[in-house]
């Protein structure tokens, strides 16, 4: 191989793996962020309270989970924040109660005298159209942001593609030349 194309390669790989690596960078930190959550979590679709449903998993009947209503930009364990729906919702809210759910009292109930929400069932098993789910406040009550997608897609793209051209790098640097195979139909 000559000095230029193996210089050329050199570079065509560097700069591939850069790329690369400044992609998968990116990606990780949006996630450790919040970022990505907070993209996706992006709005309330009813008037209630904004939660984190992993906060009161283990909530029972007999140990009711207390929600402190708090107006706060950020959700840190045991709070309820309200919300009117369309207003976007704060860090580290993952679901919705709504007011409806209040007002039956049935998994629910709200403490006005002491500012608070008991949480008697967090989770329970419903059927509908013959199949079972189980129903939590976990991505419920909420709309998420349509540009968060359309980001997600185009990262995955961005990655795919640069580290295809990675490969093709490496595969220059190293001297392989992989041959195209001719397909032609009928001989």
């Amino acid at each position: 191989m000559a000095q230029a194309d193996r210089t050329k390669s050199t570079v065509k790989m560097l700069f591939w793996l850069l790329v690369s690596g400044g992609l998968v960078f990116y990606m990780v930190h949006t996630y450790r962020s919040g970022q990505m959550i907070h993209w996706y979590y992006y709005t309330a679709s009813v008037d209630g309270y904004a939660v984190n449903a992993r906060a009161f998993i283990d909530a029972t009947p007999e140990r009711p989970a207390r929600l402190a209503i708090v107006p706060a930009a950020v959700i840190d364990g045991l709070q309820a924040v309200p919300v009117q729906a369309g207003g976007r919702l704060p860090r580290g809210a993952n679901g919705v109660i709504a007011m409806r759910e209040l007002e039956a009292g049935r998994r629910v109930a709200l403490d006005s005298a002491a500012n608070t929400i008991s949480v008697m069932v967090p989770s329970e098993i419903k059927e509908q159209k013959g199949f079972k789910y189980k129903d939590t406040y976990k991505h419920k009550g909420i709309r998420t942001n349509p540009w968060a997608g359309l980001w997600n897609v185009a990262i995955v793209l961005g990655l795919g593609l640069s580290l295809g051209l990675l490969a093709e790098g490496i595969t220059d640097f190293c001297g392989l030349k992989i041959e195209k195979l001719d397909h032609v139909i009928g001989h």
